[in-house]
């Protein structure tokens, strides 16, 4: 059995282009991003899920999308309804997360995730904005968190590389040290 996130891709990068050649890129963001959240509704996947109801959630989760969708929203009915036909409405989060790493991709910017043990002020935030895109050439989009085991200092995220400068790892990096042997 396929993998969500290899069942999303085709369908992500075909949204994807689509909404790009029509500058529609955030309404389609905003409408894959409303649906994937109903879709998640453990009701709503249920009616999604089962074949006598699901063309019906499929045209209430449409007209839920008109809004947000816009202008796009033949677009994004076409492709709520192909999803449906091929039995793929669970994949919906899957293409949803797969377009907007497309669209960061394609604007050259990243995600990043900033842990520290303690509310950063903007001013340190901007810093490490500044750093962070000195680094990887690219803008980064930020999202914050607090984890108060850090001790002091920050974490930062970007996809499978992590740059630790918490206080917590450098009291495990110093605790290594102490405990090899001596030569």
């Amino acid at each position: 059995m396929d993998s969500p996130g290899a069942i999303a891709r085709p369908y992500a990068r075909a949204a994807f282009a689509y909404a790009r050649d029509r500058n529609g890129v955030a309404q389609w963001s905003a409408a894959l991003k409303a649906a994937a959240s109903a879709a998640a509704d453990p009701q709503m996947r249920a009616a999604l899920e089962l074949s006598d109801t699901s063309q019906a959630a499929t045209d209430l989760l449409c007209r839920l999308l008109e809004d947000s969708a816009a202008w796009e929203f033949d677009g994004v009915r076409n492709l709520m309804r192909l999803l449906q036909e091929n039995r793929r409405m669970g994949a919906l989060g899957a293409i949803a997360e797969q377009f907007e790493q497309l669209w960061r991709e394609d604007s050259r910017r990243v995600e990043a995730v900033l842990v520290s043990a303690v509310p950063l002020d903007v001013e340190q935030q901007e810093e490490i904005a500044r750093a962070l895109k000195a680094r990887l050439g690219r803008e980064v989009d930020f999202r914050f968190e607090l984890d108060d085991s850090l001790i002091g200092g920050v974490r930062v995220q970007v996809g499978d590389q992590v740059i630790d400068g918490s206080a917590r790892a450098g009291l495990s990096s110093l605790a290594t040290t102490l405990n090899r042997p001596a030569n």
